[in-house]
């Protein structure tokens, strides 16, 4: 199917700031993370950089949102074959960011509350257990996680198999898969990677969508609404 130039473009832009977005809205808390794992230690990072807490909060949320327009607008860049794995992998991740803004701001939201609130440490853990334990958070974490990994999955094979991507591209996504479940560190900086590596081939997909078939002056006189002439 036929994308114009600028709906390509803003799609493109969507897909590249969306995920930006998101992996680094993951990096800060991790990278800031103390070395002594305990609660009493994580919630004294908070204390100590709310700002930054506040920063990253931002980032995950607003990482889904923006990446929504590129993820379904990737659907329309992929031919006959592969186009309906495509489009079902497109709407279950997009199901997934959506649902992934809810629990994005439940995560960050119950430190930060507890840190503005003054809470005292054996309040503040206690809430946090209470909310993990939670179905509430609890099924909209699972919903996230199974949107975003198999639509992922489902999203760059049915773009492999229109060949609007190399074949890599569905190994980086599993690879992203694998990590976001394995988590620590190291799995997550290298989910990370996976991920933009993922999403960058599939941004460069689309800015290359044009008609089956059509040559370049054909796409261009299409965008400008002329009739290609015989």
């Amino acid at each position: 199917m036929y994308i114009p130039w600028l709906t390509r473009n803003i799609a493109a832009g969507s897909m590249l700031t969306g995920a930006v977005a998101l992996a680094v809205g993951n990096i800060l808390p991790l990278v800031n993370h103390p070395a002594d794992d305990s609660f009493a230690a994580m919630l004294a990072m908070v204390s100590s950089s709310p700002s930054l807490w506040l920063f990253a909060a931002i980032l995950a949320i607003a990482g889904p949102i923006l990446w929504l327009p590129g993820i379904l607008a990737t659907a329309q860049s992929a031919q006959d074959r592969g186009r309906r794995l495509t489009s079902i992998g497109s709407i279950l991740m997009a199901v997934g960011l959506v649902i992934g803004v809810g629990h994005f701001a439940l995560y960050f939201g119950v430190l930060g509350s507890a840190v503005s609130g003054g809470l005292p440490l054996d309040a503040a853990q206690k809430m946090t257990t209470a909310e993990d334990s939670y179905i509430v958070g609890s099924v909209l974490l699972w919903a996230f996680l199974v949107g975003l990994t198999v639509g992922v999955l489902l999203l760059t094979l049915g773009m492999r198999m229109s060949q609007s991507v190399p074949i890599w591209v569905p190994v980086a996504a599993l690879v992203f898969v694998l990590s976001t479940f394995l988590g620590g560190p190291v799995a997550t900086l290298v989910g990370v990677a996976a991920l933009l590596l993922t999403f960058g081939s599939i941004a460069i997909a689309l800015l290359r969508t044009t008609p089956a078939g059509a040559t370049a002056t054909e796409a261009r006189m299409l965008e400008s609404k002329r009739p290609v002439s015989p």
